[in-house]
């Protein structure tokens, strides 16, 4: 007898068996590898859609897709205005947004202080001088600002401050509470604050708030470019960073390359994707994740392996004396094997079916049109086909190796023991 043959008789004794088994059984099978799978998609798809979350307002809101900051051994950008003039000319170029960035501090109710020693309500942070429209194209910054509203070109005294410097607005757990943390206590839209940077003081207004649950982000004070320019009487127009958007769907590392090669002076600047920046307390935690989804993935399909080697291997011991009698009339050991192979495949496909239309037809659309958030980091299920095809092919694999061992073990027996019962 041919394989062909064999597969063919295999595959008859599977649909034979499957019909006459119990439906409560198939059910509860099917039950056991869905959930299975479901839960190897759904921790998997939150923990990517943390990430994701996390790691999408980072580059949306601060990075962009590339972001060119000075070289170790510098302090700023010399040639900005070079770096600007190639991304412009850089194909799937959308936005580009040059930041002036220096620490800064902000006191509040400083003039009632009684004595010089005393403490005026402050807060430490980055002051970062933008272009408000540039910006904006580059970064989305307006669509982040939760009160107040966002810097015009003509704001000459205006501030945007991140919510973790502001008591009332902070958005990272126990930020406002935590020891040695400086905060305004008091302050809020339209009150007047002290700007302090390199020692020269301005009195400036608290136009808006912003919060984007990126500590990076949220923890930066933004004035008008101009403004913040005179105050450090920069006059070189010397960019302490450049952020550039591209088209959707465009390659950041083209765009990279595309830089690094028109840029005459590209010593000076180190030029990263969105990625390559990333701080490293977010990489850190998209490792984590990724670790963490490898390791919840491997425990299901170990559960669901030894389910499917537990049921195919009872089934075939109960009936041992009939697959002894298929033996007798003829049937190859291989065929027999064959069926219960194929039974551990309908097992695997119908519960990966049932949970990926669960997962992508209600749970996927419903979480984003209802984003979830975790410690203040909106989020979706991270879950696509691609995702689902890779993880059903290895719970398929391991069904099948599952269902194929039991099968073996009782089909090596011989016939007339079987038969016999013995």
């Amino acid at each position: 007898m041919s394989f062909t043959q064999e597969a063919y008789v295999g595959f008859f004794l599977a649909v034979r068996d499957i019909k006459r088994s119990n439906p409560w059984t198939t059910l509860l099978i099917m039950l056991v590898i869905g959930l299975t799978f479901f839960n190897m998609l759904f921790i998997g798809g939150l923990l990517f859609g943390i990430a994701d979350g996390l790691f999408g307002a980072y580059k949306l809101y601060y990075s962009g897709n590339i972001l060119v900051v000075p070289a170790t051994n510098k302090n700023d950008i010399p040639l900005a205005n070079s770096v600007v003039s190639v991304a412009k000319n850089m194909p799937q170029f959308r936005a580009v947004s040059v930041r002036f960035v220096d620490p800064a501090l902000l006191e509040y109710n400083y003039r009632n202080k009684v004595r010089l020693s005393d403490f005026a309500e402050s807060a430490n942070g980055q002051i970062v001088g933008i272009d408000p429209v540039a910006e904006d194209k580059t970064s989305h910054l307006s669509s982040v600002v939760v009160a107040g509203s966002y810097l015009s070109p003509h704001d000459a005294d205006a501030i945007l401050v991140g919510s973790t410097l502001m008591q009332k607005y902070a958005t990272i757990r126990n930020a406002a509470n935590t020891v040695g943390s400086r905060v305004l206590k008091n302050a809020d839209i339209g009150s007047r604050v002290r700007l302090t940077v390199n020692g020269v003081q301005k009195e400036v207004v608290i136009k808006g708030v912003i919060t984007t649950n990126v500590p990076t982000i949220d923890s930066r004070i933004y004035m008008v470019d101009s403004q913040l320019r005179a105050l450090t009487n920069n006059t070189i127009l010397s960019a302490s960073e450049i952020a550039i958007s591209l088209q959707p769907g465009a390659s950041e590392k083209l765009a990279k390359d595309y830089l690094i090669k028109n840029l005459r002076s590209n010593s000076d600047i180190v030029v990263q994707t969105s990625d390559e920046s990333l701080p490293a307390g977010i990489a850190s935690e998209l490792q984590v994740f990724t670790k963490l989804e490898d390791l919840i993935g491997g425990i299901a399909v170990i559960v669901s392996s030894v389910t499917i080697f537990i049921v195919i291997y009872v089934n075939a011991v109960t009936r041992r004396k009939f697959i002894g009698i298929l033996k007798g009339i003829g049937i190859s050991s291989v065929a027999i094997e064959i069926s219960y192979v194929f039974q551990a495949l309908f097992y695997a496909l119908l519960g990966t079916t049932v949970a990926t239309i669960l997962i992508m037809g209600l749970l996927v659309p419903y979480y984003q049109l209802h984003p979830f958030s975790i410690a203040g980091i909106p989020g979706t299920l991270a879950i696509t086909m691609n995702d689902i095809m890779p993880r059903a092919i290895i719970l398929t694999v391991a069904s099948l190796i599952s269902g194929f061992i039991p099968a073996w073990l009782v089909t090596k027996q011989n016939t007339l023991d079987a038969i016999l019962g013995r």
